[in-house]
């Protein structure tokens, strides 16, 4: 038990989809959908040769036609027969039942007893209901025989017995059915052996194959299936001849007129003869086409064994093994590169295994599962992507667990709102475009009469910003306590930065303010101007103290102090560029000039309200697009 625990989630995962698959696999769950693959496998390949020993002889609407209804006078049966024996047929294969007597029965059966090489078809009722699935189906009644009057004549019997799959097509037959104690093979398996002096009554079963006389060696599915290896659509692979033309061409013979058939071409040939003809009920569906005639498939079946040419079905041990390989395959690649990477390479493997499904069944006549197979390939990348999704949004939100500790440990280093300080009113709004800032500022006070505050920009955004935010903050308030000269402070600030910083560098302003001899102070070390209100000249302008470079780039730089007299409801604005490079749709800038407007038209209301008009005219402007870098904004205002 302390074993199993041990095995991580991830395995267990693994290990039930193998089981799964193989599950699926052996169970034959997606069966029906593999016959699709397979007629589109029949329908892709190239027609194969056909025995060019084997005539199809039809008894199509023009026999009906000219002879009469169906079913047709035996003496018309008798005559054919006799033809055929004259032109050197080698062997009568009739797909006709004739189960009953009826007129002209002793004419047909002399003919047969004269031609010494009819074959007459049977039919039974057959279940596959055995637990034995190498034995071929049982029988417990004919469902069609054969007369008494033709059995002491005919070369041969077999029966016609089909399997009919879910979806109503003929892809397989079985080549014997036990009925009492006794197994008959199938028509064209029955003539092929004849042909070939084997005995069809020495028989051996298995699971893959069925064995006649020791000798020939046929593969089988269950029950012993065989599966038709149907040549080409009908009319394509075997020569077709008229049951009528044929009679009328020996009649023509006979009475010295040219005939319309060659009947000399039927000398040593195989002959099925049988009903085509429009409406009757002998029309079924198979991989190729919708209506075959099923004399067609006793044709195919004795073309496959003359030719030597098979379908195997490799089995359900050897698709479960395939589909395993190809799962275990798929999830190694999905798992070890990126999902698009493992899309092509998915799609890549889905086509090859396709072709490659095709061409053994081409070739070799081997049928592999192929609908099961490009599943799993498919599923398996949709549950890999899925599962790589998930480990990154729970990463992610492990992240920003994270950041959302370190914006409250950034918020931390960020001074509480001062709101008034004996007679100046502060205000600050911060918003980082991601989790933390690299912005900053800062509101120290200096003595009773003096107020210091600090802003600035760091390089870059996200987590290296927000560490280099955290360290100016605090060597700024190291630097700044007890000292009232901006300029010193950013010297020293830039001092001790410019060691530290490799490649980044901060833009800050720090001004200070001394209510006793209303003034301000300001030193710049790169950042944006301060936005001035002039409330003796009502006017807004810009104030750009000598400006020094930005923090960190360079040590030994001496920065300079500017100064403003102040006068009464004199008001600043303190801004970082993410104001001003803000940009709506179109491309162009927030801009400087907004926000002396802006100051300008609100010098009359409280600093809260100006605040709130700035932000919303800022995120007005640039509605609808992600915001590209923080924001931070203070305002100040001289109230006495």
């Amino acid at each position: 038990m302390r074993f199993f625990k041990k095995i991580p989630p991830k395995v267990w995962v693994i290990f039930l989809l193998f089981l799964a698959i193989a599950v699926f696999s052996y169970l034959r769950v997606f069966n029906n959908y593999e016959l699709l693959s397979y007629d589109l496998r029949f329908q892709l390949r190239p027609a194969i040769k056909a025995s060019q020993d084997i005539v199809i002889i039809e008894i199509a609407d023009d026999t009906l036609k000219n002879l009469g209804k169906w079913p047709l006078p035996r003496d018309f049966h008798a005559s054919l027969i006799n033809v055929l024996k004259e032109s050197g047929a080698k062997t009568v294969a009739f797909d006709i039942l004739f189960s009953e007597m009826t007129l002209y029965d002793e004419a047909f059966a002399h003919a047969i007893k004269e031609a010494e090489n009819v074959y007459f078809p049977l039919a039974f009722h057959i279940e596959t209901k055995s637990k034995d699935k190498s034995l071929p189906p049982t029988s417990d009644s004919v469902l069609g025989d054969i007369s008494s009057i033709f059995k002491p004549y005919i070369a041969g019997y077999g029966h016609i017995n089909v399997f009919v799959d879910s979806d109503g097509k003929i892809r397989k037959l079985p080549l014997f059915v036990q009925y009492k104690d006794d197994f008959f093979a199938n028509l064209a398996l029955k003539i092929f052996c004849d042909s070939n002096d084997l005995d069809t009554d020495n028989v051996e079963f298995f699971n893959d194959r069925v064995i006649i006389d020791k000798k020939l060696t046929l593969p089988v599915r269950n029950h012993s299936s065989f599966l038709v290896n149907y040549p080409d659509k009908w009319g394509k692979a075997f020569e077709h001849i008229s049951y009528f033309e044929i009679l009328k061409s020996y009649h023509d013979l006979k009475k010295g007129k040219t005939p319309t058939v060659d009947l000399s071409k039927l000398k040593g040939k195989i002959c099925f003869v049988g009903l085509t003809a429009t409406g009757t009920s002998d029309i079924r569906a198979i991989p190729l086409e919708s209506n075959y005639p099923m004399l067609g498939l006793q044709a195919s079946v004795l073309s496959s064994l003359i030719e030597d040419r098979f379908i195997k079905d490799v089995g359900k041990n050897t698709n479960t093994l395939i589909n395993l390989i190809i799962f275990a395959m798929i999830l190694f690649i999905c798992l070890k590169i990126s999902p698009l990477k493992s899309l092509i390479a998915s799609i890549g493997f889905a086509s090859v295994y396709f072709f490659v499904s095709l061409i053994v069944f081409i070739i070799y006549g081997l049928w592999i599962d192929l609908f099961f197979p490009l599943v799993i390939i498919a599923l398996t990348w949709g549950g890999a992507t899925l599962y790589g999704f998930l480990i990154e949004v729970h990463k992610r939100q492990l992240l920003e667990k994270e950041l959302d500790i370190a914006r409250k440990i950034q918020k931390s280093f960020l001074p509480q709102e001062i709101g008034e300080f004996l007679d100046i009113e502060v205000l600050s709004f911060m918003q980082p475009a991601k989790f933390v800032a690299g912005d900053l500022y800062d509101i120290v006070t200096l003595d009773e009469k003096k107020i210091g505050v600090f802003i600035g920009d760091v390089s870059g955004k996200g987590v290296s910003a927000s560490l280099i935010m955290a360290q100016t903050v605090s060597l700024f308030r190291v630097f700044a306590k007890n000292n009232d000269d901006p300029c010193d402070v950013l010297t020293k600030l830039n001092g001790e930065l410019a060691n530290e910083l490799k490649g980044q560098f901060v833009t800050a302003l720090y001004i200070i303010i001394d209510t006793q001899k209303r003034q301000l102070k300001a030193s710049c070390a790169g950042h944006s101007p301060i936005i001035f209100y002039n409330a003796k000249d009502s006017s807004s302008t810009e104030l750009l103290p000598v400006s020094g470079p930005p923090l960190g780039v360079l040590g030994g730089i001496e920065y300079e102090n500017f100064e403003q007299a102040l006068t009464k409801n004199d008001r600043f604005l303190l801004y970082t560029d993410g104001v001003t490079e803000a940009r709506d749709k179109s491309g162009e800038e927030f801009g400087e000039k907004r926000l002396k407007e802006l100051l300008l038209k609100d010098k009359d209301s409280l600093l809260s309200s100006t605040l709130t008009d700035l932000k919303d005219e800022l995120f007005k402007f640039c509605r609808g697009l992600p915001q590209h870098d923080d924001i931070t904004i203070i305002l100040l205002n001289i109230k006495n």
